[in-house]
Formats: C-alpha cells, sequence, structure tokens
C-alpha cells in the first residue's frame, strides 16, 4: 500500500499596490504556482491617511504591514516605484529576508536629487522589476544603477474596459476623442484641433488640471471624473481616439493604447521608445513624430476622412490584441519570478 502524498504548501505572497484597492485583480492571476495571497493596499484608509497633506502615510502605513505579514518562506510584490521603494526600506528595517518583485515599474517623470539618491539606494535591494517595456530596461538600469538583468520586461495586459453607449448623446459632426493626463501632450493637442476647425468635434478626458492655464477652442468639450465606463463608451462612439505623448522618451499611455486596441478603436499617437511593441505593425495605430502639430493633425484628418477603412483594420485586428495582452502573461511572469527566486 502507498504511502499518501505529502500535502502541498501553498506558498505565501503579499500582494501590496499603491494606488489600487486590496481588491486588486493581481491578485487573482491563474498562476500554476498555488500562491496563498495575503492582500494590501496603499490607498488611504482613515481621516487621518486622507487629510494628511505632506507624505502619503497610507504608503508608509502598507509597506509597514507588508513587511511584517511577508514570511521568511514566501514572496512579496509590490506595485509602483515608490511603493517598491517603501516596501524594499521596511524589510530592511525589520530585516525580513523575502523575495521582493517590484511591479509596473514605470515612472511618468524621471527623478533627480534627494529622491532620485532615495529611489538608488532603497532599491538595491529588490530582486527584480517588471516594466512595461523594453526601451524601460535600460532606462532604469543607467538611472538607478541596478543589473539591466534584475530589470525584467512584460508587456501590459488588462480585460477589455466596460463601454456605456447607452450614456451617450451623438454628435452632428465627426468627433475624435483623447483620454488620460500623464505624459501628454496637450498643447499639441489644442493646436491640433484648431487646425481641425469647427467642422469636426474633440472630447478631451482628462484630470481637472491637465488643461490648466491653456485657452480651450470652441470645438473642444473637456470631460474630467466621468466613470469609466462612459470614458469608453465616447470613445467608441468616436471616429478614433488621439493620444499625443510629451516626447520620444515618454512612458505613459499604456492603458489607453491597450483599451482603444482591445475595443477595436482606430488610434493616432506621437512615436515614443516605450510604446513601440503596442503600436509597430498595426494598421490602425496611426503614429508621427512628437511635438509636430501639423503631422498629428493630418493623422486626426484622416481618422475623419477614412473612418469605415480605419474601423474595419482595427475591428478585424481586436482578437489578435486580445491575445496579445492577455492576462496570462502576467500569471506566467510571476510563476517564472518564483521559479527564478527559490528561497535557500
Amino acid at each position: 500500500m502507498m504511502a499518501p502524498a505529502a500535502e502541498y504548501k501553498p506558498i505565501p505572497v503579499v500582494n501590496v499596490p499603491d494606488i489600487s484597492p486590496k481588491s486588486d485583480a493581481f491578485a487573482d492571476l491563474q498562476t500554476a504556482s498555488v500562491i496563498e495571497w495575503t492582500r494590501l493596499s496603499g490607498l488611504p484608509q482613515n481621516i487621518v491617511e486622507r487629510n494628511f497633506k505632506f507624505v502619503r502615510l497610507s504608503r508608509y502605513r502598507a509597506s509597514i504591514q507588508a513587511a511584517l505579514a511577508a514570511k521568511s518562506d514566501g514572496y512579496l510584490i509590490s506595485h509602483l516605484p515608490l511603493m517598491t521603494a517603501s516596501v524594499a526600506h521596511a524589510l530592511k528595517i525589520f530585516r525580513k529576508n523575502v523575495r521582493h518583485l517590484g511591479f509596473a515599474f514605470n515612472l511618468t517623470n524621471l527623478p533627480s536629487g534627494k529622491r532620485l539618491s532615495y529611489l538608488r539606494h532603497s532599491l538595491r535591494s529588490v530582486d527584480q522589476f517588471a516594466v512595461f517595456s523594453r526601451y524601460e530596461q535600460g532606462l532604469y538600469a543607467n538611472l538607478f544603477e541596478l543589473p539591466p538583468e534584475r530589470i525584467v520586461p512584460v508587456i501590459w495586459t488588462q480585460d477589455s474596459p466596460p463601454v456605456d453607449r447607452d450614456s451617450v448623446t451623438a454628435s452632428a459632426k465627426p468627433t475624435l476623442c483623447a483620454i488620460g493626463g500623464e505624459g501628454r501632450d496637450f498643447r499639441l493637442l489644442l493646436d491640433v484641433a484648431r487646425r481641425l476647425g469647427t467642422a469636426a468635434r474633440l472630447v478631451i478626458i482628462a484630470r481637472p488640471h491637465s488643461l490648466a492655464g491653456l485657452a480651450i477652442p470652441d470645438n473642444v468639450d473637456v470631460l474630467t471624473n466621468i466613470p469609466l465606463a462612459r470614458v469608453w463608451g465616447i470613445a467608441s462612439a468616436s471616429n478614433g481616439v488621439l493620444l499625443p505623448l510629451r516626447d520620444e522618451n515618454t512612458c505613459c499611455g499604456h492603458i489607453t493604447l491597450v483599451s482603444a486596441k482591445l475595443l477595436g478603436l482606430p488610434l493616432a499617437t506621437t512615436r515614443a521608445y516605450a510604446t513601440q511593441e503596442y503600436v509597430d505593425g498595426r494598421a490602425a495605430v496611426l503614429s508621427c513624430e512628437p511635438n509636430d502639430a501639423k503631422a498629428f493633425a493630418d493623422l486626426a484628418a484622416r481618422m475623419l476622412d477614412e473612418p469605415d477603412l480605419l474601423a474595419t483594420a482595427a475591428r478585424a485586428s481586436s482578437s489578435y490584441e486580445r491575445d496579445f495582452h492577455r492576462r496570462h502573461h502576467w500569471a506566467t511572469y510571476v510563476d517564472d519570478f518564483i521559479t527564478a527566486h527559490p528561497h535557500q
């Protein structure tokens, strides 16, 4: 008679996002590894954390919770650079020897001065960093003086965003939309709107401060703080999505790019090293050099003049894009990290 198999022990993993709730879908990834997740969050949890203005108290509270919850035979996954640095510092304070993955290691603006020194010091002990483009591997390795092999790229993954078409009022004019605020060139965007003239309408959905101090043309509507489903309802009712990035070194725009591709919507963007893997070879993704208002206006005009051609190309590629950006890629990434970083 065979002896019973030993009980398999799940791998303890602490997940601590910076600006997502404890219910963050990352901890729902279908990994091959059997994981016992501990879910934390850096979002403010009480009136003190919500109202204290000088530093993000909630981030430091969450990093301490993560360090205390981490087990010697487990792993810790932090999200975004400042949370990763804070968690790394907390692990040192509590002398915890835990394998640490800094996920979503992405910066809108590169740090300098004291913040750069702090990050260089704190990040030395992190085992691996997940970035969303090959370009960022070299960029952050040089900036933070890290071995390039510890920075491992993975494509951005997500499900298709929700779409509420019922909340969108049909426009009498052809419409384009621009979504998001980080790393965007809003001056160029508004210049493009002026070049298109009153025959077309542009809807910009961004944060309240994104267009502060800029003159808004009459053919531009600016919306802020609206539900995500309405955002993509507006986009789906338009001729396409405009994504003018600040310059070729900008490492932003991935969520907007991927969401539009998954929904089968045409796109026009300016070229950036960090988005090349997301746009190259796509018939429905038009691109030009950054900071060139005339060239970008020409792309926008093409979206208005050839709506059926571009919409057909975008819809035809949506199945490929769904596979390209499947959440399974992140699950495999986590499995590979665990395999490559066993505990001694």
